[in-house]
């Protein structure tokens, strides 16, 4: 599989955090968890063939093709096999989405959302533009000039909301900023969870649950132990309880089997059946 990301320079790059193209030559005959990251994303599948999913804790199969928003995700959610070909997508920075999509990312939590059903015939033309470019590089130039020109201005967010997104996770309190703004702790989780799509404090357990992941992706020798200490957690237990609930494997499995995009892990073969 070859993987590809280009960050765009013009104005839309101060809404997304990258385009990415992924392409298989071959078939992938196993399931993958897909790791919540906060974001939302805009993911075409370029081939004819369905991408199946389903959420953690179901029993359920669904399919998308063409084209799809993922809303930011509570928790990690399983992807199916996959076919030969290529699938491109835009991964919007925190709390931005809203401003390209035309809707609020909170109506997109946990959701798996036909591009068509957002905007319509022109989500079917971008589609049908970006299976025709000759090449990654066409297709990111076709993306970029069609999401910039979506982007509304002015982009409504909360100033606290966005000064907590550019805050460290792991070393400010989300109640001295929502003190420091003038805001009820209620009024400021509804003003974060319209802009970002989940609470705050749910926020940055994923944010926090990301930095356990990158380090393990990244084989360092630290224990889980001293890793916990690390990035907050009150003990090792808290942390494995924690990576499950977001990741669907403990992070002992996650840190033996690390061999995907950071966001992509193999699926556990005991608990995530291929689709039937």
């Amino acid at each position: 599989m070859s993987l590809l990301r280009y960050r765009p320079a013009t104005a839309i790059g101060q809404f997304v955090e990258c385009f990415w193209w992924s392409e298989r030559s071959e078939p992938q005959t196993y399931c993958e968890h897909i790791l919540p990251s906060g974001r939302a994303q805009i993911v075409f599948a370029l081939h004819d063939d369905p991408i199946v999913y389903r959420a953690s804790g179901s029993s359920g199969w669904a399919a998308w093709r063409g084209s799809v928003v993922h809303g930011p995700q509570w928790r990690h959610y399983i992807v199916g096999p996959k076919s030969r070909g290529a699938v491109m997508g835009v991964s919007f920075l925190p709390g931005c989405a809203s401003a390209v999509l035309g809707v609020a990312v909170s109506e997109l939590a946990d959701q798996h959302v036909s591009l068509d059903a957002i905007w319509g015939k022109r989500g079917a033309e971008l589609q049908q533009r970006l299976r025709a470019a000759l090449d990654p590089q066409a297709a990111f130039r076709t993306l970029e000039t069609h999401l910039t020109a979506r982007i509304q201005t002015p982009l409504l967010m909360h100033p606290a909301v966005a000064r907590a997104l550019t805050s460290s996770g792991l070393s400010f309190r989300i109640s001295a900023i929502q003190r420091e703004a003038g805001c009820s702790p209620r009024h400021f989780i509804a003003l974060f969870n319209s802009s970002v799509g989940v609470t705050p404090k749910h926020y940055y357990r994923i944010q926090r649950f990301n930095i356990v992941a990158q380090r393990l992706a990244s084989k360092a020798s630290i224990t889980l132990a001293d890793l916990a200490a690390s990035v907050g957690y009150s003990d090792q237990a808290h942390l494995t309880r924690e990576f499950r609930e977001f990741a669907g494997v403990p992070p002992t499995r996650y840190r033996g089997r690390y061999n995907s995009p950071l966001h992509h892990q193999l699926a556990d073969p005991d608990k995530a059946a291929e689709p039937r």
